[in-house]
């Protein structure tokens, strides 16, 4: 692997089931299985590139994710959608469940905790049961059908984000 621009930059980080159960299969189909070799890599076995996990795995997903979310009458994902503004998604939700802001910056790789929290703990609209929907979000309860491990789930509305 090479090296990080901060000491932040390696850092350890938990990962959900449901994630590390999608990049185990993604990873056991792939031409190279060795526990060292990169689960997205090129075909010379190297690390992607930003600009190629967008086109090669983020965008394929969305448009999956959009088709699916046409047919149960809910609107599309963002235009635009990137690894880095699902990160920060990511770090909103965990944010949002209540997740101690040491360990969310921990695993983010934040050293300075003000604009952690000023970027990432924006204030979201609650409504009656949003927590216990956000929390099965995270832990996949509401996986979609996203290709050939997926079992088909609900897909469902994300809820509305303050103006």
């Amino acid at each position: 692997m090479g090296d990080a621009k901060t000491d932040a930059g390696r850092r350890d980080v938990r990962l959900r089931p449901v994630l590390r159960d999608e990049l185990a299969a993604v990873k056991a189909a792939a031409p190279d299985t060795r526990p060292e070799a990169f689960v997205f890599a090129t075909s010379e076995g190297q690390a992607t590139n930003a600009s190629a996990v967008r086109n090669r795995v983020l965008a394929p997903a969305v448009e999956l994710a959009n088709r699916r979310l046409e047919d149960h009458g809910s609107p599309p994902l963002p235009d635009r959608l990137t690894p880095h503004s699902l990160r920060r998604t990511f770090a909103s939700l965990l944010y949002a469940l209540g997740e101690n802001p040491a360990v969310v910056m921990a695993e983010m790789g934040h050293t300075d905790p003000g604009l952690a929290l000023a970027i990432y703990a924006q204030a979201m609209r609650r409504q009656e049961g949003e927590a216990g929907r956000l929390q099965a979000l995270v832990n996949g309860a509401y996986w979609t059908d996203a290709g050939r491990r997926a079992a088909p789930d609900p897909v469902i509305q994300a809820p509305a984000t303050a103006a």
